[in-house]
């Protein structure tokens, strides 16, 4: 069964049997870790899903956070649990105009990213801010790493902060979601070298290689050097690296059969004044 999303269901009860569903072991023991979530026995949280019972707003919240549900998917499905519980058609139609709003909204996106070239620059410096977003957006053209879960994984950080990256990427253009899963969007992004985000982008890569150090693998490769050398030389090591480095891209472009995601970084710069 495929990963699911929360903008897939008209209730949240069926989104979260759904989400259990698809849980490792198929959910088995996941309502009783959703009971301890939300504060409440486990006897409850079948009430809800089998029963007549509703979910509170502050527990709809906590049980997004133990969900990994990102800001947007859990105000979708915070007022999923508000519209069960309105008691009058008014107030019900209240939160089902705001349910509609956000699925036209998204339509709307989807339609307008097919157009979309490049990403605006106020997204560039979101998407720079960290390297998670670029991680995130390599690995989504790789099956393995299609799902929150798989990404979570992979980078041992939070689901939420995962359903985040992966939120701002398909807002962006920089994703699609389809039935759970994510691939590359149609948006381009690049950075020109005079950019102010140059030295943010460099300064994320050159942390994670720092951290790379600490659980080294037999293919990595660092080498750091201070050296003397001649003015006029210098030109002559510039002209190698670039070399390398139009002959790696070369490499990358011909890869057939993707299946891993690595960062390769060159430095050569005067050292002082």
């Amino acid at each position: 069964m495929p990963p699911v999303s929360v903008f897939d269901f008209a209730e949240y009860k069926a989104f979260i049997k759904a989400w259990i569903a698809v849980r490792p072991g198929k959910g088995r023991g996941e309502k009783s870790r959703m009971a301890e979530s939300i504060r409440c026995h486990s006897a409850y949280v079948s009430q809800v899903l089998e029963g007549s019972a509703q979910l509170s707003p502050e527990q709809a919240i906590s049980l997004g956070e133990h969900m990994g549900l990102g800001a947007q998917e859990s105000r979708f499905l915070l007022l999923l649990v508000q519209r069960e519980r309105a008691g009058s058609k008014p107030l019900k139609k209240h939160f089902e105009l705001q349910i509609q709003e956000i699925l036209e909204a998204r339509t709307l996106l989807r339609n307008r990213i097919e157009a979309t070239k490049a990403i605006e620059a106020k997204d560039q410096a979101t998407y720079y801010s960290s390297y998670l977003y670029g991680s995130v957006h390599m690995a989504i053209s790789l099956p393995g790493f299609q799902t929150k879960q798989a990404l979570q994984q992979w980078l041992k950080v939070p689901l939420a902060r995962v359903s985040e990256v992966l939120a701002f990427l398909c807002e962006v253009g920089l994703a699609i979601e389809e039935g759970g899963r994510f691939r590359p969007g149609q948006a381009s992004i690049y950075l020109p070298e005079n950019s102010p985000l140059v030295g943010q982008h460099h300064g994320n890569w050159r942390g994670q290689a720092l951290r790379s150090l600490d659980a080294p693998h037999l293919q990595d490769l660092h080498y750091s050097s201070v050296a003397t050398l001649s003015e006029k030389d210098l030109p002559k090591i510039r002209a190698v690296l670039v070399k390398a480095i139009e002959e790696t891209r070369a490499v990358i472009r011909a890869s057939s059969e993707e299946d891993t995601v690595f960062s390769y970084g060159i430095d050569l710069f005067r050292v002082g004044g």
